[in-house]
């Protein structure tokens, strides 16, 4: 017996050192009545009475009975302690057992409970033990005169020492939680069996087009369950893979501590039987963010199908535009002269390098203030009546004009065919990888909201690039103590009430998909009349109301004519208040304290395109928009003034849907992933600066040279 427990011993160690540890189906009991069976008569004598036979002990039957069917898993087949050989009585036994056992389905995990453990008749043990004891390794039995006479095998007083079955068991298979075997068994027997469903139910090609959904934005906060989908389909493809018979036990060991073992019965699991099951597309993608967002929004980006990508291409390559998405920044020698308006690139000579090139001079800061009296000009009367007699332009680069600034791009085939709506290849996109600038003034003004009054506080968090559809909510308190929110009376449409300083909400958007492409997404906060306002301190801050798929926010405090910018652009939990900045009245003058960092306003310097802000910059290039050369008038007209050594920071989008012709816009969906995957890096030669669009309103300050030099304002819209 003691040679026979220590090869059991052994084994039982190997199958511990794979980490994880399982019962069968059948019994410890069966398994005991196979080891009794094992044994012919000549080898399972009677000993003491005829109901007890040499092996058939009380200990080794409760050893047997608890434990007898704990298995690993190697190589998907399942193997037991008793997978020994010996050369004794024992060796029939133990083979019936080991061939019994591995015929027997696995059931559930195994482990131990501490507790339990310390009921039990084995050795004493503390939770910090790292080995337990199972069974007993030996007993001792004294036999008094009376069973001697009885048994007639032993002699009065004579001790014999009795070996068993038992076990040491790692600290790993002990539960020290106090949670109860079944409740332990119950939750990874759940796992395995939703784990295994999922392998079974949800297809593979299924999995991997809901990963392209969710690189493609089509998913709303999809990118949160993409590590999941990814890691399924690695499991996936092994288990298509096996052979039946092993798939089982597979999905046992696979789903043995695995996070996302349950991936069917969540959410994401939900969308991928839905396709599987034969779902469309569309109302899968759509039925998935109701179920994300509680105001029901449409997705971000429209689905595409691997069909959709390649009818495009196709379509791309039959009609010979494949050269044409090829695309770069654009440079001035890209420009026709014809559609250049104004040039100033140097006087042609040449200088000697210097090591001191690269140290660049302290620049003469502006404020805004010395501009107020300078002559102001239309836009249309700069370009025809001023311009053509200016030798050199400089334009002054406010903070405010960060949004305004631009890059040309174009095909590298100059000759390629053309892919927009006017009749070359030439494009624009605008800071933030935008089609034209999008003011938060602008929006609130669309949505009826006052933007001139004294003072104004404004929240956007979304646009037609960001669709946040979280609930953000403006607040400002008052010196008297008024709080103005969403929540309180002084809103527009209550009433039209007003604080007593005059403060009011006036927008306020719980739902940015109501929107249109998520535009105009804001809240505003204004007081329209100063002599209502008194001396003191107003608070402004941001709340998030409800995070859906929170990003953060743009804040903006404007008062005597002057725009305060500030950006979070971290997600908010539901319920965070952020404060952004505090003005203060006195004596009928604002004053401010920057909450959060300012990233636009009089003073606070900053560098554009890897220019100095609040100072003027030479102009290299003049000219229309694209879509406005030779004549034409596709669209809104754009006034570009390209700064010399202005540099794009980021990576760009090498077209906008807007912007295609009709033919490409019935592959819509693929060109709009196509125009986000496909981004021109920034570096080296290239068209950047200032771009304004003749429908919104802004300004810009030049500084000319010719006969006379001056400066001037040039409005726009």
């Amino acid at each position: 017996m003691k040679e026979v427990n220590e090869k059991i011993q052994k084994r039982f160690a190997d199958m511990c050192k794979t980490g994880k540890l399982f019962t069968v189906a059948l019994t410890g009991q069966q398994v005991w009545d196979l080891y009794l069976k094992g044994f012919p008569p000549e080898q399972d004598p009677i000993f003491r009475d005829p109901n007890s036979t040499t092996h058939n002990c009380n200990l080794c039957n409760n050893f047997i009975r608890r434990y007898g069917n704990v298995v690993a898993i190697v190589d998907n087949k399942v193997v037991t302690m008793f997978d020994v050989v010996v050369d004794d009585e024992y060796n029939n036994s133990l083979a019936a057992m080991s061939t019994a056992i591995k015929a027997s389905p696995v059931k559930d995990v195994f482990f131990e409970t501490f507790d339990e453990l310390n009921s039990l008749p084995y050795e004493s043990c503390i939770k910090t033990n790292k080995v337990f004891r199972l069974g007993v390794a030996q007993n001792h039995k004294r036999y008094t005169k009376e069973e001697a006479e009885l048994y007639g095998v032993v002699q009065p007083n004579e001790i014999r020492t009795f070996p068993h079955f038992h076990l040491d068991l790692p600290k790993d298979y002990v539960d020290t939680s106090g949670k109860s075997i079944e409740s332990i068994r119950s939750d990874y027997r759940s796992d395995k069996e939703v784990f295994k469903r999922g392998m079974d139910e949800i297809s593979l090609d299924t999995l991997v087009l809901v990963k392209d959904l969710i690189n493609q934005g089509s998913l709303l906060d999809g990118t949160t369950h993409l590590h999941k989908i990814e890691k399924f389909i690695t499991l996936k493809k092994e288990y298509d893979n096996l052979a039946a018979a092993d798939k089982d036990n597979w999905c046992w060991l696979n789903s043995f501590g695995l996070s996302i073992a349950k991936l069917r019965n969540e959410l994401i699991g939900t969308l991928c039987v839905e396709l599987t099951e034969g779902e469309d597309l569309n109302k899968a993608c759509e039925n998935w963010n109701k179920r994300v967002d509680p105001a029901n929004y449409m997705k971000a980006i429209a689905p595409i199908t691997k069909k959709q990508i390649e009818e495009a291409a196709k379509f791309v390559k039959e009609n010979d535009y494949e050269g044409s998405f090829k695309r770069r920044l654009a440079t001035m020698d890209d420009i026709k002269v014809s559609e250049i308006l104004h040039a100033n690139v140097g006087d042609g000579k040449l200088k000697n390098a210097s090591i001191f090139d690269g140290v660049k001079a302290t620049s003469t800061r502006h404020k805004r203030s010395e501009f107020d009296k300078l002559e102001e000009v239309s836009i249309e009367k700069f370009m025809n009546d001023i311009l053509p007699s200016c030798t050199s332009v400089e334009a002054f680069l406010a903070n405010k004009h960060e949004g305004n600034m631009v890059t040309m791009t174009t095909a590298d085939d100059k000759n390629s065919k053309p892919i927009f709506k006017w009749p070359n290849n030439y494009s624009w996109t605008y800071n933030g990888n935008l089609a034209g600038k999008s003011q938060i003034k602008e929006a609130v003004k669309s949505q009826g909201g006052i933007v001139d009054g004294v003072l104004r506080f404004s929240v956007s968090w979304s646009g037609p690039h960001i669709k946040d559809n979280s609930d953000l909510d403006a607040h400002a308190q008052e010196p008297g103590g008024s709080h103005i929110y969403y929540a309180a009376g002084f809103r527009k449409d209550s009433g039209n009430k007003r604080t007593s300083m005059g403060g009011q909400l006036d927008i306020d958007i719980t739902n940015p998909a109501s929107q249109r492409n998520h535009m105009d997404v804001v809240e505003n906060i204004a007081w329209n009349d100063l002599s209502k306002m008194k001396n003191g301190r107003i608070q402004m801050w941001v709340n998030q109301y409800a995070a859906r798929n929170s990003q953060g926010f743009i804040a903006e405090v404007e008062f005597d004519g002057q725009i305060y910018t500030y950006r979070y652009d971290r997600p908010l939990s539901q319920g965070t208040n952020i404060h952004v900045a505090e003005v203060t009245l006195k004596d009928g003058e604002f004053s401010i304290k920057h909450l959060l960092p300012c990233t636009e306003g009089e003073g606070v310097n900053k560098e554009i395109y890897g220019l100095d802000s609040n100072c003027f910059h030479k102009v290299n290039l003049v000219c229309l928009s694209p879509n406005h050369w030779d004549g034409n008038t596709v669209g809104n007209k754009h006034y570009f003034f390209m700064l010399e050594n202005a540099q794009c920071p980021i990576a760009i989008r090498s077209l906008h849907n807007e912007n295609l012709i009709p033919e490409l816009l019935t592959h819509r969906k693929v060109m709009e992933v196509l125009g986000a995957k496909n981004m021109i890096e920034p570096g080296g030669k290239q068209l950047s600066g200032l771009g304004f669009n003749s429908t919104v309103k802004d300004e810009l300050v030049l500084k000319l040279g010719g006969s006379f030099k001056r400066m001037i304002k040039v409005k726009f819209a």
